[in-house]
């Protein structure tokens, strides 16, 4: 790289900035070129009368002939030439008046006429106009052009506050756009020279002129050169350049596609794409012409654009500066649905946030049934004003996607719910607690009356009765009945205690135990039974619960009436289930207590 500069004229390499030009010395050639002018082709050039001493234009003239300019003073000046500023008499209007400076090769003249002859052609609102392009006394070349009122477009990049943002149409309220819009002018521009074969190879903010009443000029056309150029000397600003300005290759459109891409970079991050500490650093970036990773916040049509503008292949850019200008029209004309897609968002964000909570307060649960409909209502509305905003549209997926899941879990934690509700199916269940109920009656009654002592027969009919009557009870209404868990954990725990007491009188015949003893632990198997589904379900099971307790109590303390103690517990434990079932039916309330 350092080769490279010095072949540009450049002996310090580490102290040239990667923000200047680099120009070409011009040399007489046959490319009709600026950096390279056929000198041989030159006409001859009208005179122009100038008093290149800089003073005050208002002062008295000369004796005739008196210069039609008269220079104020110098506005800037580089290696070989110097633009001034001038009053024209003859119009009575103050003119730019570049010309070369004192000393100066033949070949800087005849670059400053090429220069001029140039731009002149480019007759555009956004190119300098050339008012005339003539020859002082001294026979020196002098291109007379409009004098721009105004400042860098570099300053204001890079000073939000500075005053000119005041006279800007917006005021500069919304700089992106403004900034977008003074872009889309030099694209404009550029496409223009491109229709003329000229390439400027040397866009960049400093090159460009904002006026005070916010008109736009791509200025500094020095070394602009044919479309088609393969010369490979290097010239240009290291802090922009392509890579064939560098490598070598052909010059044409896209090359200034790749200078307004990365004028777009600058614009989006306030840096030079080629970002380096050195203008040998600058052109090893240009040459490489990597893609950049921007911050969340630069929108991301915009970040795709500056990329595809500054690919290291000319053919994957933009095809012309149209294209890249209609690329940013398109952007500005859907940035409102962008900007309405973005708050949406931000809403779906906090509402995804929010639904990760397990167990939402009421406050939360309010803010967010108000998120979904915000966040709904803005992607809606963004895809409304602009159908291809992508980004809305995977918005609304998400969200479609969150309340479905959402509608789910609240769909199972209602069946939960439902389950775990003691009023569902009451009457049901108090129906077939009767049937029980009835047969607990019958049992005591049968057994107080016709038995006089159990016989092992009876001790096993009995629960296969009891789990008979449970199971056709269970059948009959299982679509309702069983159709909780509630319910179906109260039959389950029911069922376990007829067969555990089946289980057990079946153990006991077998193994001769007294047919007196089975009742006292039958009674508390079903009393702890009972009351362990009254713990986890309904708490009027309790009451019998006790019931079969007293009978347990009463069986152990006098195993002579184990029997009827027994029967009596079930007869009063059925009952009251049965009572207790039918009253919890009038006062709902009461259903789990």
């Amino acid at each position: 790289m350092a080769t490279l500069l010095r072949e540009a004229g450049i002996e310090d390499a580490a102290a040239f900035p990667r923000g200047a030009t680099i120009r070409l010395a011009p040399a007489i050639g046959n490319e009709d070129t600026i950096a390279a002018p056929q000198m041989a082709a030159a006409r001859p050039l009208p005179r122009i009368s100038v008093d290149l001493r800089a003073g005050d234009a208002t002062s008295a003239r000369p004796a005739a002939p008196a210069p039609d300019l008269q220079v104020v003073h110098v506005i800037g000046e580089g290696g070989m030439g110097r633009v001034l500023l001038a009053r024209q008499h003859s119009l009575r209007r103050d003119v730019a008046v570049k010309t070369a400076k004192d000393g100066a090769p033949a070949s800087a003249l005849g670059a400053i006429r090429l220069e001029a002859e140039f731009t002149g052609q480019l007759e555009h609102p956004a190119i300098v106009p050339v008012h005339a392009l003539g020859v002082d006394d001294a026979g020196r070349p002098l291109m007379v052009m409009k004098r721009i009122e105004g400042v860098g477009w570099d300053v204001l990049l890079h000073q939000p506050s500075h005053a000119a943002w005041d006279a800007w149409p917006s005021q500069g309220r919304d700089r992106l756009a403004d900034h977008l819009h003074i872009l889309m002018q030099i694209a404009n521009a550029l496409h223009f020279a491109h229709s003329r074969g000229i390439v400027h190879r040397d866009v960049k903010p400093e090159n460009v002129l904002i006026g005070q009443y916010g008109d736009v000029y791509l200025a500094d056309w020095g070394i602009a050169t044919r479309a088609g150029s393969t010369d490979a000397r290097l010239c240009g600003t290291p802090a922009y350049l392509a890579p064939e300005m560098v490598g070598g290759g052909v010059i044409d459109a896209r090359t200034d596609v790749y200078l307004l891409g990365a004028t777009l970079h600058e614009v989006l991050t306030s840096s030079p794409r080629h970002d380096a500490s050195s203008a040998a650093g600058a052109l090893v970036a240009a040459l490489r012409s990597e893609p950049y990773t921007y911050p969340d916040d630069v929108p991301v049509e915009l970040q795709a654009l500056a990329n595809a503008a500054c690919h290291l292949e000319p053919g994957a850019r933009p095809a012309s500066a149209k294209e890249f200008r209609d690329r940013l029209a398109d952007y500005l004309a859907h940035r409102e649905s962008v900007a309405i897609g973005q708050r949406a968002l931000g809403r779906l964000e906090r509402l995804e946030s929010l639904s990760a909570v397990s167990d939402p307060s009421a406050e939360q649960r309010r803010e967010l049934d108000k998120l979904v409909v915000e966040a709904r209502f803005g992607l809606e509305q963004a895809l409304a004003a602009w159908d291809g905003n992508a980004g809305a549209r995977a918005g609304l997926e998400r969200l479609d996607g969150l309340l479905d899941a959402r509608n789910a879990r609240s769909a199972e934690l209602e069946r939960q719910a439902r389950d775990q509700d003691p009023s569902m199916h009451a009457r049901e269940r108090a129906l077939a607690t009767s049937l029980l109920g009835a047969f607990g009656i019958a049992d005591a009654i049968y057994a107080l009356t016709v038995l006089d002592e159990p016989t092992p027969t009876i001790l096993i009919i009995a629960p296969v009765l009891a789990a008979c009557v449970l199971l056709v009870a269970a059948a009959l209404m299982r679509g309702s009945v069983l159709s909780t868990a509630l319910n179906r954990r109260a039959f389950t725990a029911l069922l376990v205690g007829i067969f555990a007491m089946l289980l057990g009188r079946v153990a006991g015949v077998l193994m001769g135990i007294d047919p007196a003893a089975h009742f006292a632990r039958d009674a508390m198997v079903l009393a702890t039974m009972l009351a362990v589904t009254a713990v986890f379900s309904l708490r009027w099971l309790l009451a019998p619960a006790a019931a079969f307790a007293a009978g347990a109590i009463a069986a152990l303390l006098d195993p002579a009436s184990a029997m009827r103690s027994f029967v009596l517990a079930e007869s009063a434990a059925m009952v009251l289930s049965a009572g207790l079932a039918w009253y919890t039916l009038r006062d709902p309330a009461k259903t789990a207590d």
